[in-house]
């Protein structure tokens, strides 16, 4: 190879400079703020989300039942 004193041959091309990330680019989103409840109904919204849930684990044990009883467990 003929390379002369203090010069070297590029293997290959220098990369593509990556486009600089802004400062908000890497941080986590901020959370959603929740929905202003006031103290007196937090008791009637949890009310709700626990009769909600036993619904659907109704709804959940009746299709386990129907399907244990279309295929028999081995």
């Amino acid at each position: 190879m003929s390379e002369r004193k203090g010069e070297k041959r590029a293997l290959y091309p220098p990369p593509v400079p990556r486009r600089p990330e802004r400062p908000e680019e890497r941080r986590w989103p901020s959370p959603i703020p929740l929905p202003m409840v006031p103290p007196e109904d937090v008791g009637k919204v949890l009310k709700q989300i626990l009769d909600r849930l036993d619904a659907i684990e109704k709804r959940l044990e009746r299709i386990e039942k129907l399907l244990a009883e279309k295929r028999p467990l081995p």
